[in-house]
């Protein structure tokens, strides 16, 4: 049944639907649930009336009764006669079939009860009075248990299509459009923006420096830089000629490439990984497979008590007592509580950590694993600093064609497409005074090192200490910019961290008691890397590969425990695959949002410490629901085990359970005054609240 009401949910991928899409099999069914709601409303009503005033209310209302059981019936029983049909060929039972044969035989009982009482069966030769238990009918008991399941599933299924619709974001329509080339070769291209979705295999594209690859193509003209470490693992970016094949999701360093598309991005690599990787974030977690074998534990004692009160009951008193106290221990065991106890907090959960700019992409599991997390690690540039500002300018070289700000220019040439902390910094020096930069030739990345490009047949280097040619003449927080071997000008940065650091590091080690370590690919030393008082809270690395970062978090889980790792870029792909938990920032690329289990839309890192502690209040609610759940049954079926339940108030304990369960989970909104402190804070910084109709499934 949940598996069926899964397949009718509408996809919400796609960014336009016709009114036929959006009338789904799941929207009517929503229809007929509220229509049998109603219907059985009115029968609770007349079953009250029946039950209380039986001599004084009128006969018709037992007809009246018929019509609105035999409606529901009619509104709900399709899927489960569909659904039984299959189980016995299939020769097994679940409790959607068990559900529907005991409702099933409530309502056959109760008509044939009702049609006999009345002398419409005098004809042939049924007497009134003679069908035992005849003045006994459970058209409430028979529609209500249909329409609860029915709505407990429909609870079950919204909650769980919620969840999945985060992956959204990640959607074809939220990806960079791409420049599709019109006509023309290498020396002369037209090229147009076109949305990826549109583009068909044989098409090709124009490659952006420091843009994905939406596509699975293959190198049509012209050569460049790829990372592919979202695929290979590999750090290093690989070099790509005429010919050579590209896989959807590798990042293009430096561009210039013409690519033949030979599968959209639909029928990629890349859109085949999403899907598993939205199959994987929709599998339950660890307490949703607990609250699972519960139910089917609790199932199978409740059938057994079911059919053990029945028999006993039929052997010491009348057929109408046993098949009360059936009904009855049926209802009050219904593990509807079970069902929707988990999926109704974590729903919760997941909208209140996305109104603080939250999204935990890594779904129900991700979630689970919080609390346990014993150290974060973060990587400095770009996830703990605020980028890369030039500190100073050293001329170096004294050229009289060569003034301080030509330098300038060029160095600003070189970087000018490239996405790096430090040449964005130096596009802003540029900006502010006045500079225009000079075009430079063939620009392409040296990995970990700096650019390379050729400016009138002169070679130009700009690169950092880890480059040969710079080798005793550059610092560890230096660029230089050489020309034909000869450094003309330094260039020192500074990476300031941000103003909450401190605060953050404070909290995350005293409130969540957790180590925190800091680790970068930049060969910085500590002292000029984060200030004194934070780098006495952390274990600090410096100038580390990007298998060096994941060996890192491999040593430090043998030594404290699970980790999260919190990271912006490619080059922190591999450690956050290899920690329990990853973060990534949105600002960051697009492999890293794809790869980790939560993504920050908001750069305040209080967001971790806050998310630590609310996974805690997660916890606590999931176990209290759980509680409340066994409890509720035990002492439920034994009370209807003695024969001291009617099914009606069987019904109302069973609603008033699933009620408290998801009560006691809408807590988690009204808990953690900070997160709300923190949630007006983002969306002060976003300028609109994140939680918007349609972005979150809601």
């Amino acid at each position: 049944m949940v598996w069926e009401m899964e397949q009718y949910a509408p996809d919400h991928s796609k960014s336009e639907q016709s009114n036929a899409e959006r009338l789904s099999p799941l929207n009517l069914l929503y229809l007929r649930f509220a229509l049998a709601l109603i219907a059985s409303i009115f029968l609770i009503f007349i079953s009250i009336t029946l039950h209380f005033e039986a001599d004084q209310a009128p006969g018709f209302l037992r007809f009246v009764s018929l019509a609105l059981a035999t409606g529901v019936m009619a509104l709900l029983a399709g899927p489960f006669l569909d659904n039984l049909k299959r189980e016995i060929r299939d020769r097994r039972l679940s409790l959607a079939s068990l559900i529907f044969t005991g409702s099933g035989a409530a309502f056959v009982l109760s008509t044939w009860n009702t049609l006999a009482g009345s002398g419409l069966f005098a004809a042939f030769g049924v007497e009134p009075g003679t069908v035992e238990g005849s003045g006994n009918t459970y058209f409430e008991t028979s529609a209500m248990i249909l329409t609860f399941y029915v709505g407990s599933l429909l609870i079950d299924t919204r909650i769980k299509k919620g969840l999945s619709g985060y992956s959204r974001l990640w959607e074809p329509g939220s990806l960079p459009e791409v420049l599709k080339v019109i006509d023309g070769d290498m020396s002369q291209l037209r090229t147009m923006r076109t949305a990826i979705d549109e583009l068909r295999a044989g098409d090709r594209c124009l490659t952006e420096a420091g843009q994905p690859v939406l596509y699975d193509a293959v190198v049509d003209s012209g050569s460049g830089l790829i990372d592919e470490s979202h695929l290979t693992g590999e750090p290093e970016a690989v070099r790509k000629v005429k010919g050579d094949k590209v896989s959807a999701g590798s990042m293009t360093i430096d561009g210039g490439m013409v690519l033949r598309v030979k599968l959209p991005y639909q029928e990629s690599t890349l859109s085949n990984y999403m899907d598993r990787a939205r199959a994987m974030r929709s599998r339950p977690g660890y307490y949703e497979r607990v609250a699972a074998r519960g139910a089917s534990l609790l199932l199978m004692v409740v059938m057994l008590a079911a059919f053990g009160g029945l028999g006993w009951y039929l052997a010491t008193s009348t057929t109408a007592k046993a098949l009360e106290v059936f009904l009855a221990v049926l209802l009050i065991g219904c593990p509807c509580a079970f069902a929707i106890s988990t999926p109704a907090a974590l729903w919760v959960a997941h909208q209140r950590l996305h109104r603080t700019g939250i999204v935990a992409m890594g779904g129900s599991s991700a979630l689970e694993q919080l609390p346990g997390m014993k150290m974060v690690m973060f990587d400095k540039t770009g996830t703990l600093t605020e980028g890369v500002a030039l500190k100073k300018t050293d001329r170096v070289t004294e050229d009289p064609d060569w003034s301080s700000d030509r330098l300038i220019r060029l160095a600003g040439g070189v970087e000018m497409d490239q996405t790096h902390p430090f040449a964005r910094a130096l596009r802003r020096y540029l900006a502010q005074h006045d500079l225009e930069p000079i075009p430079v030739e063939q620009a392409k990345v040296i990995p970990g090192q700096g650019v390379e490009a050729e400016w009138n047949d002169r070679r130009i280097l700009l690169v950092n200490n880890g480059h040969p040619d710079s080798s005793g003449l550059l610092s560890d927080d230096e660029f230089g910019l050489f020309l034909d071997g000869r450094l003309m000008i330094r260039f020192s940065v500074y990476q300031p961290p941000r103003e909450h650091l401190e605060r953050v590091i404070r909290r995350l080690r005293t409130e969540n008691r957790v180590e925190v370590a800091v680790v970068t690919g930049d060969p910085v030393s500590p002292d000029m890397a984060l200030p004194e008082n934070i780098l006495q809270e952390v274990y600090y690395h410096a100038g580390c590969t990007p298998e060096e970062k994941a060996t890192l978090v491999d040593r430090y889980r043998s030594k404290f425990g699970k980790i999260l790792f919190t990271g912006d870029g490619t080059n922190d792909l591999m450690a956050i695959n290899r920690a329990d938990l990853g973060v990534g920032v949105y600002t960051g690329t697009l492999s890293i949002r794809n790869n980790a289990d939560f993504v920050l839309f908001h750069p305040n890192l209080e967001s971790i410490s806050e998310m630590l502690q609310f996974s805690k209040r997660i916890r606590r609610t999931i176990r209290g629901n759980f509680f409340w759940a066994v409890i509720y049954n035990v002492l439920g079926v034994g009370v209807a085990l003695m024969g001291m339940l009617h099914p009606f108030f069987a019904i109302l304990a069973m609603m008033l359970s699933s009620l408290f369960v998801t009560l006691h989970a809408l807590t988690l909104r009204r808990s953690q005054p900070s997160l709300g402190r923190l949630e007006q804070d983002v969306n002060r910084h976003a300028g609109r609240d994140l939680l918007q109709a349609g972005v979150a499934g809601t």
